[in-house]
């Protein structure tokens, strides 16, 4: 697994641990947590107009979730520009 794919996937690892110990989800695994596997994901922002700070995930498919799993708007204009990493994975 490249370094680009191992951060996404600590990054659906943490915030899925975070979901059960607030008691937001049952799921046993964070791709039952995400309903995407990490190797889904396109790129990861950090932040969003109107929001601040968080975790958004962009997948392949353009869809965009956040770290509680739930989706979003796909405007990337609305969201910091990570780039795409998946070229480096």
């Amino acid at each position: 697994m490249g370094t680009v794919r191992a951060l996404f996937n600590g990054l659906m690892k943490k915030h899925h641990r975070q979901g059960i110990l607030l008691g937001q989800t049952t799921a046993a695994t964070p791709e039952d947590f995400f309903g995407f596997d990490h190797s889904q994901v396109e790129t990861v922002h950090f932040h969003k107009d109107g929001v601040g700070p968080g975790v958004w995930f962009r997948l392949h498919c353009g869809r965009v979730v956040n770290e509680v799993a739930m989706p979003t708007c796909r405007d990337p204009q609305l969201y910091d520009h990570a780039g795409s990493w998946g070229a480096h994975a």
